[in-house]
């Protein structure tokens, strides 16, 4: 048992899982065993323990993985306070969070989003990143005091604390017990029977706390708990697929997303036969939802909880609930209360309706009140009321509890109340009606979901429902149509967003979308249907877009524009300027198609000399002036998700050579041009591995140590390695005719060809032959000559100190994550000084490469595209290298600028090429790289990856020898961010192992980059 779990209370005994080979926690392909989730929880427990975080807050950021789930439990074991936070915050309710929660850790994993989390986190809060996986720390930032800006909870009872807004939207903070939980956990596996044949399919978003019982219920009974991939809730088809691939015999549902998600299953006949309870809470039940869930799951018995976050989870619940069950035109009964829970209603009217009151002997400790407590550095927190007062109006029938509606139903019209409960039951068996809800706004209004409507009947289905108010003698609401109801994360129905949405209905232009003259932009703003229309910049999350009712939005963008877009294309895309222009070229162009290989080459008589470009000319004297060698060779591994054989690896890897000119480019035997040879002539080496016989590992070492002979095309070879669940395929090529982002263009055109995907626009045949044709050097120098003169004067030769002997120049590369704090405070100091994000993290390096080496100033090389207006679709070697120079000690904000500056400056003049300044300063002709043996670029990515999709957190051999000793390589998607390392074994410093150097180094620029972009909670 570990230091952080030496005298547990009731509920740390509780979540002391039993350590034994089962699994655990499943996720995307990855199990933890109950023995490895346990190890990982307590190397946690004790970091928060070491970091003084019992009694404090720990912001603990989704989405679910088996990372949260770790930290989930070591922070309850450790005694700290986890403070669930997911993605659906705005950055304004993120920050009310961190104001007034004071945490004294972040923990988050390498997929938690950056962009949605950006409060104002003290500068001496630290952060610890797991591994979404395996919960294993891979940063840690925290360190071992807690920080001043932290405050403890008074009471050692301070369970969890869950922000919520409810239906209000003005945010609290409710502080639930540890007593409270351990209450429900108990009674609840009790009650349910659930052991170790359980496996619930988890579907709740972590910053609710019904999440809770799904995450520690089934875990506590030693059972299985399955996650859904990430952000699945946006999808209703990946989140149907989750539930039925899981086989759950528990599954938690809100109503409302149960009837979305039934549909999809029905449609695609998926039954859920494994399903032995399906518990539904959050909203009124209805009995059509019951009916559904009853025919997909026939063996399943259907559980009503009730209850409200004040309560600790749910305080009622009505087993085996049957469709018939239904009281009248409401919902079904939530039943009556668990034990230590009594139920009263508040001045019930003649019919026996009034206000349900709770009682619960084991509630939340209160609210988290802005201001210190009595005792200095605690929280002020006021308790609960007792009764709780729920806001739901219900009555007694039969001795079970119904709940007839929110108190929002009941609304105030001509001065007396006005029950629309009824109202909309009746509508919901309406024919083409899947839900209804009435808000009141001056009036009311009816918000009615009709997803199949074909609009010629919208009028009618009007009449019918203005006729049932009628009928009921009700005062006739507005009728608003829409395809689907906006849902929040919770999947209960978001009412504050359709009340917002009459606003914009009123100040809408006539004609709506698709009027004359609208731009693709005007057509998707009227579709979102919000108060405020965002800019065209402003992203969607910022806009206050919610998540689970993104599926409305890429609904009526799918019917206006006729196109088949999920959710996450319309997120990836992130604002409406990216997503309007995607629309355009896919309206544009319609599927695009495979392009067939071009023709071969002539091949009559000589073969052309081609020129090399100039910085082909470059590479050969930087990198090639002593002989090939292994330090040329780039790879790349691209997994495919299925069994591919050599015959279709082949075949791809010949549409490759006929579709680039690049690879069927060779050297000249003295190295002084390139020869083309036609597509026919040219053969990609292919090398098949047996299943089993090697691990990919081993595979790359073996594919990329080898020599690649510039002399002969293609310049590429390729190795195909059988895998678990698919195909792993490594290229590799030599870096004088293919750069990183040619290898990645090359790279994902080669799966695409695998799967049978379109590769988009082909690049002309001659592409590469003819940017060395406009880029081959001059005779007299470059008139950008002076300019490298005046910047490099007096520049010498940075180099670090190194150790010698067998395999020092070796290879290695190892990746960090910046978790979301130094990554927002990157941001942040690039929109102060107003320079790129790369310029603001390579002055950090600068700094830590300087502090960890001893270096008083530094030079760096800089490799940047030098693509002269050739197109992207173009592969080749377009890499130049810029040198800066760093200056010695400077403020971060100072040096950023200053390198910013030396960027564009280098950019500008990039016609004198790295050589000739090496030639020039007579640091040629060497087995270094010129000017400084340390390196810096960036890595840009494709758009929606996670820190988790830019890197490795293992090191691994590169299985070559390196030019340079240290290159630090930016990885970067959007916002996100990582920091790659590729350094040669011979720098490890005595009595440090290069994995813990690389640590320091990595800390160093994460401590330059909070110090100074970091911002203090306010007081």
């Amino acid at each position: 048992m570990s230091a952080a779990m030496r005298t547990p209370d009731s509920l740390g005994r509780l979540l002391d899982l039993g350590r034994t080979d089962r699994p655990a926690v499943e996720w995307c392909g990855h199990t933890l065993s109950y023995e490895r989730l346990g190890e990982a929880v307590d190397e946690l427990a004790d970091r928060l323990a070491g970091a003084g975080a019992a009694r404090t807050h720990v912001l603990l950021l989704g989405p679910l993985t088996p990372g949260y789930v770790v930290g989930l439990l070591a922070a309850l074991r450790s005694g700290a306070v986890p403070v669930p936070v997911d993605a659906g915050m705005t950055p304004g309710q993120y920050a009310w969070t961190e104001r007034i929660t004071r945490p004294s850790v972040l923990l988050s994993s390498d997929v938690s989003p950056v962009a949605q989390f950006r409060g104002d986190t003290s500068g001496d809060v630290g952060e610890l990143v797991v591994d979404a996986a395996t919960g294993r720390v891979v940063l840690d930032t925290a360190g071992r005091r807690c920080p001043d800006s932290a405050r403890r909870h008074p009471d050692g009872d301070a369970g969890y604390l869950v922000p919520t807004s409810g239906s209000t939207g003005a945010p609290k903070a409710v502080v639930g017990s540890r007593t409270g939980l351990y209450t429900f956990l108990t009674w609840f596996v009790e009650e349910f029977g659930l052991g170790p044949r359980d496996t619930c399919a988890a579907l709740t978003r972590v910053n609710f706390d019904p999440s809770l019982r799904e995450l520690l219920a089934v875990l506590t009974a030693g059972g299985r708990l399955c996650l859904p991939p990430v952000d699945a809730q946006l999808d209703l088809a990946a989140l149907g697929r989750h539930l039925a691939g899981s086989r759950p015999t528990l599954a938690f549902l809100v109503p409302s997303l149960a009837r979305r998600v039934a549909d999809v299953l029905t449609e695609r006949s998926t039954p859920l036969d494994s399903l032995r309870l399906a518990f539904f809470a959050g909203e009124v039940l209805p009995a059509r939802v019951v009916r559904q869930w009853a025919g997909l799951a026939p063996g399943a018995e259907i559980v009503n909880l009730y209850g409200m976050t004040e309560g600790t989870l749910a305080q009622l619940f009505r087993r085996a609930v049957r469709a018939e069950d239904a009281a009248g035109a409401f919902g079904l009964p939530v039943g009556r209360p668990r034990p230590g829970v009594t139920v009263t209603l508040a001045e019930p009217d003649r019919d026996g309706r009034g206000e349900v009151l709770v009682t619960s002997a084991a509630p939340a400790l209160g609210v988290l009140a802005d201001g210190p407590g009595a005792a200095p550095g605690t929280f002020r927190i006021e308790p609960m009321p007792s009764p709780l007062r729920t806001g739901d109006i219900g009555f007694r029938a039969g001795g079970d509890l119904v709940i007839a509606g929110r108190a929002g139903d009941d609304l105030k019209v001509s001065g007396r109340r006005v029950s629309y409960h009824r109202f909309v039951t009746e509508v919901e068996e309406l024919a083409g009606v899947a839900q209804c809800v009435v808000v009141d706004r001056q009036a009311p209004h009816a918000f009615v979901a009709a997803p199949d409507l074909p609009p010629r009947e919208e009028g009618a289905l009007r009449e019918r429902v203005r006729a049932v108010a009628a009928r009921l003698e009700l005062p006739v609401p507005g009728v608003r149509l829409r395809r689907e109801l906006p849902l929040l994360r919770s999947g209960k129905v978001d009412r504050v967003a359709l009340a917002a949405s009459l606003s914009a209905e009123e100040a809408s232009a006539p004609g709506g979308p698709g009027r004359a003259g609208a731009t693709t932009v005007d057509v998707l703003r009227q579709l979102l249907d919000q108060d405020q229309e965002p800019a065209a910049s402003t992203a969607f999350v910022e806009a206050g877009l919610g998540s689970l009712d993104m599926i409305t939005f890429v609904a009526r963008v799918n019917r206006h524009f006729g196109l088949e877009l999920s959710a996450q294309d319309c997120f990836g895309h992130r604002d409406l300027a990216s997503l309007a222009a995607a629309i355009e070229r896919l309206v544009r162009t319609g599927a695009p198609v495979p392009v067939p290989p071009g023709p071969s080459a002539p091949g009559t008589g000589e073969p052309a000399v081609h020129p090399l470009s100039t910085r082909q000319l470059a590479y050969l004297a930087t990198c090639m002036a002593d002989g090939n060698a292994n330090w040329c060779n780039l790879s790349r591994e691209i997994r495919v998700e299925r069994p591919v054989t050599e015959a279709e690896l082949r075949a791809a890897l010949d549409t490759l050579v006929a579709r680039h000119d690049v690879l069927r480019l060779a050297l000249t035997p003295r190295w002084d041009g390139q020869v083309h040879t036609g597509a026919a002539g040219v053969r990609c080496p292919l090398t098949v591995h047996e299943a089993g016989s090697r691990t990919v590992q081993e595979a790359r070492v073996e594919a990329v140590t080898p020599l690649i002979d510039p002399t002969t095309a293609p310049p590429l070879r390729a190795a195909l390695v059988p895998v678990e669940g698919g195909t792993s395929v490594l290229a590799v090529a030599h870096h004088l005719f293919l750069d990183g982002l040619s290898m990645d263009l090359v790279a994902r055109e080669l799966r695409a060809l695998l799967l049978g995907e379109p590769l988009g626009d082909a690049p002309p045949p001659d592409g590469f032959r003819a940017y060395c044709e406009a880029t081959r050097r001059p005779v007299e120098p470059s008139p950008d000559a002076e300019y490298w003169r005046r910047a490099l004067k007096g520049a010498g030769q940075t180099e670090l100190p190194e150790e010698t002997g067998a395999g020092a120049r070796d290879g290695m590369l190892l990746s960090r994550p910046f978790g979301v704090r130094a990554v927002r405070a990157a941001h942040r100091l690039a929109a102060e000084t107003g320079v790129s994000v790369f310029s603001v993290v390579l002055a950090a390096y600068d700094r830590a490469v300087c502090r960890t080496f001893g270096l008083g100033a530094l030079n760096v090389v800089v490799p940047v595209q030098a693509r002269e207006g050739v197109p992207g679709t173009v592969a080749g070697l377009f890499m130049s290298q810029l040198v800066l120079r760093g200056g010695g000690p400077a403020p971060l904000r100072d040096r950023s600028r200053e390198y910013a500056r030396q960027l564009a400056a280098g950019l500008a003049h990039g016609a004198w090429e790295f050589d000739q300044r090496a030639a020039e300063h007579g640091l040629d002709g060497g087995d270094r790289f010129p000017f400084s043996t340390v390196l810096f670029n960036q890595h840009p990515k494709a758009r929606g990856l996670r820190a988790r999709d830019l890197g490795s957190w293992e090191p691994r051999p590169l299985g070559r020898s390196l030019r340079y000793q240290l290159q630090g390589e930016l990885q970067m998607s959007a916002a996100e961010m990582v920091l790659t390392y590729y350094y040669r074994q011979g720098i490890a410093m005595r009595g440090t192992d290069l994995t813990g150097l690389v640590d320091r180094l990595h800390g160093r620029v994460i401590e330059a980059l909070c110090q100074t972009g970091g911002t203090r909670c306010a007081d």
